[in-house]
């Protein structure tokens, strides 16, 4: 995943045998369990026709979608684990009434005490909107429109477009003000723009909950309607001008350098200052380029919209985008309402989650990297992150192998991404610099104005990083987080403690499972370095081309075959993959699993040739691999992810990555003709 965005070994000794450094230590039949359930293979499957239906079948069958999930794999097994814990350290904090006031634990405790009470949340309705629904009915000229608007961006609503703070992808050492498209309450421009059965019921079911929210504030039918549809003009003349996600996947694309005046010569109707003011920056005018305009043609058309649309709609837009926002978080008359729609037609979630688990989500939104300092306090060992570290050198090893015996890549072009490959920094389980929240107020008055402050404090937390150095110990996800990444920007893979378990790495498994499961892993974020966008970014984090024109073309060769096989893989009813839209994640998907089996090979426990569980290692490699990625999802919510997830779904992953793999072939004994494996004129290696 790029930066500006949101997917572990034994101890080691090492010796020479036969020229092969051999890694791990030995380890025989009886004091080693193979990490997989042979109970979860569906035998009537031959591996070399259907690897995924083989090795997740039996699972499937006896781990049905819960009610309130629109999926469930072993992430969300992990993922449920982890909350238990995290319940149990809130529920604590929570009881703990003599908490020092201004300690994380009384915060925690007072955040998750308000969300919990769903008595009083329930009691005060709307009540939480009105001072901020009074500001809106009170705007009467548009810079008093664009006064109101700026607060509430401040406070996490506003809509129209997001503003952060964020490095510069041509100087990475500095933090500037970053502005992308935005607005729309759909997800993407997709949505607004194609004609497809699930489009279009997806608008209808849209329009259906603008109309039911306007209901609740007091409107008829016909006013709630007539509402409704004038703001769906708005988002649909927002969408209009978006770039799509297959075109801002481009880092080139988003990349407009500005001063403070040229922003304002590009919207000379909107008032930046009163937005700066509210949200924290200082001293604009003196930034000199300091600001990044991710689309260009969106904001000239957002300019135009400001003096072309009617004040009332746009006053009408502000309270849609405040409650759309909050639904959640006020009475269950707007969060069923909110439900309805986002669960149940975008995910097709049958129920809600339990209360505890909606308070969970609300603390982790505003204060989940504290949360994660008393998670790992519990949940991760020191030499969990040894191990792990030994493994991530060990797959980089892998990684500078498969550089140096690249047959399509000049010398020069070899240099530069070795050169990179080196400097890549690896943080491992939890940051070494916890976050101030010092100066967030949470006491137990009220959920929702302990909800606005915290967002206006990230707001704040987020601006005061401009004309700072890059602290190069933020991290971007939280330490309970299960999931990984790579960031363009620092150069860095990153491993939060909430993925450092199992079944991903389990420090009593063979070397097998924890290379094909969260040794892929790490494979994956280090091949995002050098997929299709990430290596448009140098060792140092800048958007630099270092490739030869003649290595690029060679790259491009191989990249769109990918793109090619993925596009023809159908997801749910009449909806493919978009094989371009998922390319980084699919070279990534590729150049991780060679490269984690390369390190694997390694092993001693490879070299030993163990049969576990009927297996050879590395049959028990892959089979880690698809382990992985037993997840089933909702049609509902394959359908919305084919339109706007860059990830392929699961079975794809595994099937589509495994077809390019020789070592895969080989060890399942498989022959040229079998639907597992790609034609050698076809079979696709990047990486």
């Amino acid at each position: 995943m790029k930066q500006n965005f949101i997917s572990f070994i034994s101890a080691v000794s090492v010796i020479l045998i036969f020229n092969t450094v051999i890694i791990g230590q030995s380890s025989s039949s009886d004091d080693l369990k193979s990490g997989i359930n042979p109970e979860n293979y569906d035998h009537s499957i031959d591996p070399n026709s259907d690897f995924y239906d083989f090795a997740c079948n039996k699972w499937f069958g006896k781990n049905p979608i819960p009610p309130q999930n629109s999926r469930w794999g072993t992430w969300d097994v992990l993922i449920e684990q982890n909350n238990e814990v995290l319940k149990k350290i809130l529920e604590d904090a929570s009881k703990n009434t003599s908490a020092a006031p201004g300690s994380i634990e009384q915060k925690l405790g007072d955040l998750y005490f308000t969300a919990m009470d769903s008595v009083n949340i329930e009691k005060a309705g709307m009540e939480p909107l009105k001072k901020y629904f009074e500001m809106i009915d009170g705007i009467s000229t548009q810079e008093e429109f664009q006064k109101v608007f700026a607060y509430l961006k401040s406070a996490g609503s506003g809509g129209l477009f997001s503003v952060w703070a964020g490095q510069d992808d041509k100087n990475s050492r500095n933090v500037i003000l970053q502005f992308y498209q935005g607005g729309l309450g759909l997800s993407g421009k997709e949505y607004y723009t194609k004609n497809d059965e699930n489009s279009v019921k997806v608008r209808e079911k849209y329009l259906e909950f603008m109309r039911k929210i306007f209901t609740l504030l007091g409107n008829d039918n016909i006013t709630a309607g007539d509402i409704s549809r004038r703001i769906m003009d708005i988002e649909q003349r927002l969408a209009d001008a978006s770039m799509t996600r297959l075109e801002s996947r481009q880092a080139e694309a988003t990349y407009h350098p500005m001063s403070f005046q040229e922003v304002k010569d590009l919207m000379p109707d909107y008032n930046f200052e009163i937005l700066f003011n509210e949200i924290g920056v200082s001293d604009a005018g003196k930034l000199d380029k300091g600001i990044n305009i991710g689309q260009p043609e969106f904001f000239k058309e957002l300019n135009r919209m400001l003096t072309d649309v009617k004040l009332e709609d746009w006053k009408n837009y502000l309270k849609w985008n405040l409650i759309r926002n909050n639904a959640d978080k006020l009475s269950s008359d707007f969060e069923e309402a909110s439900f309805e729609f986002y669960g149940k037609t975008l995910r097709g979630s049958l129920e809600q989650r339990p209360r505890w688990k909606k308070s969970l989500s609300f603390v982790e939104s505003a204060m989940g990297e504290p949360l994660g300092q008393l998670f790992v306090e519990l949940k991760f060992k020191p030499e969990t992150k040894t191990k792990a570290l030994q493994m991530v050198n060990n797959i980089k090893e892998s990684f500078k192998d498969r550089i140096i015996q690249n047959d399509w890549m000049s010398e020069a072009t070899k240099k530069e991404a070795l050169k990179k490959l080196s400097t890549f920094n690896v943080k491992i389980g939890y940051t070494d610099e916890w976050k101030d929240y010092s100066g967030l107020e949470i006491n137990r008055n009220s959920f929702f104005d302990n909800m606005i402050r915290a967002s206006k404090f990230r707001m704040k937390q987020n601006m005061n990083k401009i004309g700072k150095p890059v602290n190069k110990n933020d991290w971007f996800m939280y330490p309970q987080t299960v999931n990984a990444y790579y960031s363009s920007s620092n150069n860095e893979i990153v491993f939060p403690a909430g993925i450092l378990q199992p079944p991903f790495y389990d420090p009593s498994a063979d070397d097998a499972v924890n290379y094909g499961g969260i040794g892929a892993v790490i494979g994956h974020e280090i091949s995002h370095g050098f997929d299709d966008q990430g290596r448009k970014y140098d060792s140092e984090g800048n958007m630099k081309d270092w490739w030869t024109e003649e290595d690029a073309a060679n790259f491009k060769v191989r990249a769109d075959m990918l793109a090619k096989q993925y596009s023809g893989y159908n997801a749910v009813d009449s909806y493919y993959v978009d094989g371009n839209l998922t390319l980084g994640e699919n070279i990534a998907d590729l150049g991780g699993l060679i490269t984690a089996y390369h390190a694997y090979m390694k092993t001693i426990d490879y070299n030993n040739d163990l049969i576990l569980d009927g297996f050879t290692p590395s049959q028990r490699f892959f089979l880690g691999f698809a382990q992985m990625w037993m997840i089933n999802y909702r049609p509902e919510l394959m359908k919305t992810l084919v339109k706007t997830d860059s990830h392929s779904p699961p079975k794809f992953r595994v099937n589509g990555t495994i077809k390019n793999v020789e070592e895969f072939i080989n060890a399942f004994g498989g022959k040229e003709g079998d639907p597992m494996i790609n034609p050698k004129d076809k079979r696709i290696v990047i990486w």
